[in-house]
């Protein structure tokens, strides 16, 4: 009964964990509507998927962005990836949102595994990743990232897997050199997901001999130069495809060097240490609310043995996250790659303490069984709550009215006029590319034609107003 019991005891604390990261992200998820960047991406990839536009020249819409003749403003992987889906699976608006759902499902397994591997020659502390898991969603950031359609979402699973290699590779006693090899090829499919911060993981084993000093620096010098060669590797290859290296010359040349040079986001480089101490505030409470509470019950915790961990990790998030500060181009979800790094360093400091605490829970068999059965009903009721929220609307309800009263009226793969001023409204033609693939043109040639409510409309001689009671938009019709 007491070995039943001590194999269970994590149980609850599993349930609570999966529990918070349905909670703060399905509800959203399972609303319509999306952030416009996710909207964005998600057009891209659904063209994809229905046939649209290449993988190195893939197809936002008639236009695209920038003048461009294809869509550039990403690498292409994510595209690539989330396209398969909508091959298999269809058109409905869940196929992102289930990719994204499971991107974050695969980052905790991912983070619970990196996790077992710190405590290998633990038992009692290995089984306790649900806690990582716990500080790492709650960081608003992060599940604002995964209640939406974001690269990093998939960049993570890519950058984290290569830091787990890596960490492994180290501890292993024979063939590092696999390891490092399969790390320099997942650091690729970060940096073609996302650009060069996916470049990170490569800074672990100068950061392991630097915080732990269990091995000298001359046992780094192969590892780097294999973990950064496969992808440079990689790389010298696809330029030398004329395809390729189009698609690749263009996003960096184009669309990276001129965000930085002319389109800057902040004022301010150290904008974004503020924003991911913000971010990380109130696990970082939680943290020394727990240290607290050792000393006021008179908790020893050992951290000695942690400590290196403790910081190691730590700095990695450090590595992924000073780089933003080169150029004025930084937003908060940037920075969604390094946080499970942060979540593991902050889990290893209280450890000892709460394993201590859930010692004393477990002795006491009625408490434990209250709390399993709280966990339960938690689980059950915050599924319950985010699949009510199924034909809800998250943001846009009145544009996404809008956008479904047009779409029934204008043929799929049409292209609408529009004015010079809703060009910018990108929303407007996320949502009609990726439900209808619709596109819109500032030139008076089309068909159908786009225009706010109470314009003036002068210039719509030729057309005529069709009544379908929309709220922000009118639709016309050529005569």
């Amino acid at each position: 009964m007491q070995k039943k019991q001590l194999l269970n005891a994590h149980t609850p604390f599993w349930l609570i964990a999966i529990s918070v990261l349905i909670i703060l992200t399905v509800p959203t998820l399972i609303k319509d509507g999306m952030f416009m960047d996710g909207m964005l991406y998600t057009s891209v990839a659904h063209n994809l998927g229905n046939g649209i536009g290449t993988f190195w020249f893939p197809q936002f819409s008639l236009h695209n962005l920038a003048g461009l003749n294809a869509f550039h403003e990403q690498p292409p992987l994510v595209f690539g990836i989330q396209a398969i889906f909508f091959k298999l699976f269809g058109d409905s608006m869940y196929i992102e949102r289930s990719y994204t759902f499971l991107a974050m499902c695969i980052t905790a397994f991912l983070i619970n595994l990196l996790w077992k591997e710190i405590y290998r020659n633990n038992e009692s502390y290995k089984k306790m990743g649900w806690l990582p898991v716990i500080l790492w969603i709650t960081i608003p950031v992060c599940f604002w990232s995964y209640s939406n359609n974001m690269h990093e979402n998939t960049m993570t699973i890519f950058t984290l897997t290569a830091s787990l290699l890596i960490y492994k590779s180290f501890r292993v006693t024979s063939s590092p050199i696999k390891f490092w090899i399969l790390a320099g090829i997942f650091i690729f499919m970060a940096t073609l997901s996302k650009g060069l911060p996916g470049f990170f993981p490569i800074t672990i084993p100068f950061l392991y001999w630097l915080t732990t000093k269990r091995i000298s620096f001359s046992k780094i010098i192969l590892p780097s130069l294999i973990i950064v060669g496969v992808p440079l590797i990689i790389y010298t290859i696809l330029f030398l495809i004329p395809e390729s290296k189009e698609s690749l010359s263009t996003y960096l040349f184009k669309r990276v060097l001129h965000r930085i040079n002319e389109v800057p986001t902040v004022s301010n480089r150290f904008y974004i240490l503020l924003r991911l101490f913000m971010e990380l505030l109130p696990q970082i409470a939680l943290v020394i609310i727990f240290l607290l509470i050792a000393k006021a019950k008179k908790i020893q915790a050992n951290l000695s043995q942690q400590w290196q961990e403790a910081i190691l990790f730590t700095t990695i998030g450090i590595a992924s996250s000073l780089p933003l500060m080169l150029t004025l181009v930084q937003k908060g979800f940037y920075f969604v790659p390094s946080l499970p790094f942060f979540a593991i360093g902050l889990s290893i400091l209280i450890t000892p303490i709460i394993f201590k605490l859930i010692a004393r829970i477990e002795t006491q068999s009625k408490n434990y069984k209250i709390l399993l059965i709280l966990s339960a009903f938690l689980f059950l009721s915050t599924s319950t709550f985010a699949l009510l929220q199924k034909g809800k609307v998250s943001r846009n309800k009145e544009l996404l009215s809008d956008v479904y009263k047009i779409g029934s009226i204008v043929p799929k793969f049409a292209t609408v006029s529009i004015p010079p001023e809703i060009w910018a409204q990108w929303d407007l033609q996320c949502y009609l590319i990726r439900y209808y693939t619709i596109s819109l043109d500032v030139n008076y040639i089309n068909t159908y034609c786009i225009v706010y409510k109470n314009s003036n409309t002068d210039s719509l001689v030729n057309y005529k107003k069709i009544n379908i009671q929309t709220l922000e938009y009118d639709l016309y019709k050529k005569k």
